[in-house]
C-alpha cells in the first residue's frame, strides 16, 4: 500500500500478487449479510477516481483511488 497527497488530492494504491479480478470488477453491492465484498463498493463510493487494473508482467492487481481534500478551518466535529 502507498499514500500520498499532492496538492488536495490524497491517492491511496494497494498492489497484490493473487489471481487479480474479474473484468470489469463486479459494481453489485454486497448482500446484507454478506461477510466480505464492501471494500471496492465503498472506495467508488467514497472516492473520487478510482482504477482497477492488472500489474503488467507481475501479476494481482492494483487498485488506486484519489479522494480530493477540503480543507477549513473550522473543526469537523462539534464538542459538547
Amino acid at each position: 500500500m502507498t499514500a500520498y497527497l499532492d496538492g488536495e488530492k490524497c491517492r491511496i494504491e494497494v498492489c497484490d500478487s493473487g489471481p487479480g479480478l474479474p473484468c470489469p470488477p463486479d459494481h453489485r453491492p454486497a448482500r446484507a449479510d454478506a461477510e466480505h465484498g464492501r471494500g471496492l463498493c465503498l472506495i467508488r463510493e467514497l472516492a473520487d477516481h478510482v482504477h482497477i487494473g492488472a500489474r503488467p508482467g507481475r501479476g494481482g492487481t492494483v487498485v488506486s483511488f484519489d479522494k480530493i481534500l477540503k480543507w477549513t478551518k473550522d473543526p469537523s466535529l462539534l464538542t459538547a
